[in-house]
């Protein structure tokens, strides 16, 4: 169960956002996806301990609010907030069951940072994405990270250059499970993930109401020092964007990523 896995590595788990990967590969990206937020209402929805949830305050959104199942990643998040307040409201939750005040709230982006992927079936992930859905107004767009679900499983091994071991533990099919072991100081710690293929995470938004489904790579920060240690872990991504909007008046955050459809 995710709560309790979450809930035992909250720390060293923190201490992976300082990856090079991290803020590399990831945070560019998700920058690009997201566009400029100064102004926005966002939901971070698995916010764990509030990383991104700072990072957008202090890129100017207007209002934002994050979601974590884990007790304990919500504890060091309000840490961090009584630490030095940025106005982000925090609260403990299932995204499959977000609370009504969440829904119909009119955030226009929800950003979903390595969470669809916990759902352990196919409901789950729809009953995710459907209220993901309620708490963004017209034209709100979602914006995630995800399991790459074009990527092989023969291609999992090869990470241990950037702190991370990736494999399939049980043979491909909707819902099968993915174990990560990741370096966090000197400590391992275990995470596992499920599979979804295009068509099933197509079929979940539609069902959910959102359009303009779309797919895109990672990018890596031009600024980035040695941009060749990241060549590999580009050509074989362990994760992938992935975008959608609610029809509806759009919001004024454009991507800036190359997308497929």
């Amino acid at each position: 169960m995710a709560t309790a896995v979450y809930d035992a590595i909250a720390l060293d788990y923190q201490r992976t956002k300082a990856s090079p990967v991290r803020a590399a590969v990831e945070t560019w990206t998700l920058d690009q996806l997201l566009g400029p937020v100064a102004g926005l209402a966002i939901l971070d929805a698995g916010c764990g301990e509030g990383f991104h949830a700072r990072r957008l305050a202090d890129r100017g959104a207007a209002r934002l609010a994050g979601i974590d199942v884990s007790p304990v990643m919500i504890d060091l998040a309000r840490t961090e907030e009584q630490r030095e307040s940025r106005g982000i409201q925090y609260a403990c939750a299932a995204i499959e069951e977000l609370p009504d005040l969440y829904c119909g709230a009119g955030f226009q982006l929800v950003l979903a940072a390595y969470l669809l992927h916990y759902a352990q079936d196919l409901p789950t992930l729809e009953r995710m994405c459907r209220r993901l859905a309620a708490a963004l107004g017209p034209g709100g767009r979602l914006v995630a990270l995800t399991e790459n679900p074009d990527q092989a499983p023969a291609d999992y091994a090869r990470y241990a250059a950037y702190g991370f071991d990736k494999r399939a533990l049980e043979p491909r099919a909707e819902g099968s499970r993915i174990a990560y072991d990741l370096l966090a100081g000197r400590r391992l710690i275990r995470l596992e993930t499920f599979w979804y293929s295009r068509d099933s995470y197509a079929r979940v938004l539609s069902a959910a109401g959102f359009e303009e489904i779309c797919w895109h790579p990672l990018q890596l920060d031009p600024a980035a020092a040695s941009p060749a240690f990241y060549t590999e872990y580009l050509a074989n991504p362990p994760v992938l964007g992935l975008t959608a909007r609610l029809p509806g008046v759009r919001s004024r955050a454009p991507l800036n990523v190359a997308a497929s459809p």
